[in-house]
């Protein structure tokens, strides 16, 4: 029967938000949890300008357009194919329920997030296999900065900048690897993972 089903689902889980919060490490009182709470913030900051001098509006919502930021702020780097599907699940629900809103609450942002980052994190192996299928183990830091502007999902210099910017605070990839990047060098350096043996 179905509403029995339902109701241990209910009991399991909790109702609401409450299962999404439960799957981040420390739940709602952990600092996975409080870090996602301030990148929404300041995504909502961001979406009225950063440098407006103007009151600013706390809504709750933030434009879907900075979905791919928030998620990239909590650690899960979707493709550009992954985030316009993700932002397609969101459009497609809308239109369900005849709501033609182009923004998401914080609790629409956990649970794409939830649903939609890899269970398991990215481990040695594959950022090794990443830096193979771009031409070695090793690369010079100038030819992987190439690779990066012209394979897969291509970046334009202005994107890679960005990146760089967002995930080490500088655009200049000189400043933070070496000539010859290996994984190690890239998944401490640029990636900021911490004990990578």
């Amino acid at each position: 029967e179905p509403s029995a089903m339902e109701v241990t689902i209910r009991a399991a889980g909790g109702n609401g938000i409450a299962p999404f919060e439960a799957q981040l490490d420390g739940g709602k009182e952990g600092d996975a949890y409080q870090e996602m709470v301030d990148y929404f913030y300041y995504a909502q900051l961001r979406a009225q300008g950063e440098d407006s001098t103007e009151p600013r509006r706390i809504t709750g919502r933030v434009p879907l357009t900075e979905l791919g930021n928030l998620m990239r702020a909590v650690g899960y780097y979707p493709s550009e194919r992954e985030l316009e599907e993700i932002m397609q699940e969101v459009r497609m629900s809308r239109a369900a329920i005849e709501q033609q809103d182009d923004t998401i609450g914080f609790e629409d942002f956990l649970r794409l997030y939830i649903n939609h980052r890899p269970v398991l994190g990215i481990s040695k192996e594959q950022i090794e296999e990443a830096l193979k299928t771009l031409g070695g183990a090793k690369l010079g830091r100038d030819e992987l900065m190439r690779m990066l502007q012209v394979q897969g999902e291509a970046l334009t210099p202005d994107d890679l900048a960005q990146c760089l910017r967002a995930l080490v605070g500088v655009a200049d990839i000189e400043q933070i690897c070496p000539s010859q990047v290996d994984s190690k060098s890239f998944a401490e350096g640029v990636l900021g993972f911490e004990d990578y043996a």
